[in-house]
């Protein structure tokens, strides 16, 4: 303790600055959690509506990868921003993708992300979220890929 400084105000300094270190040992909501669960509903509940305006609420901007079919050739890149999303949303967000998110089988994946992803024919398809503790759980990519 310094000298000259009564013990109970270094007590109480020292539990103020221990306070400040403990979220960060807060452990993030996994995906089988209730968190998950509701904003996965919330996802569906969007997507289920083409609720244009909801779905982008839901996606962590900007998406470094995104992929979208066209002319049965997949290509992936990024989307910047809400509005670059919803320019090409029909595109995006597709009535095929709306339509297995319901019967979607949850994965965790390593680095604290969770998916969604269904088969069909010869194809994977996977949406990916991750938490953050400004924002939830929000969408960051969606893949497409051989199965």
């Amino acid at each position: 303790m310094a000298p000259g400084i009564p013990m109970k105000i270094y007590l109480i300094a020292s539990l103020f600055v221990a306070s400040l270190t403990v979220p960060c040992w807060a452990k993030q909501p996994g995906c089988n959690g209730p968190e998950f669960q509701t904003f996965r509903t919330d996802f569906e509940t969007a997507a289920n509506a083409n609720d244009k305006t909801r779905i982008v609420k839901l996606i962590a901007f900007p998406v470094e990868y995104w992929s979208a079919e066209g002319k049965h050739d997949v290509q992936s890149g990024p989307v910047k921003n809400e509005a670059e999303f919803l320019q090409r949303y029909d595109t995006l967000f597709t009535p095929a993708m709306r339509k297995h998110l319901h019967t979607a089988k949850l994965l965790s994946l390593p680095g604290d992300l969770c998916a969604l992803t269904w088969h069909d024919t010869n194809s994977e398809f996977t949406f990916e979220f991750r938490y953050t503790p400004e924002g939830g759980f929000r969408a960051i990519g969606y893949e497409v890929g051989a199965y």
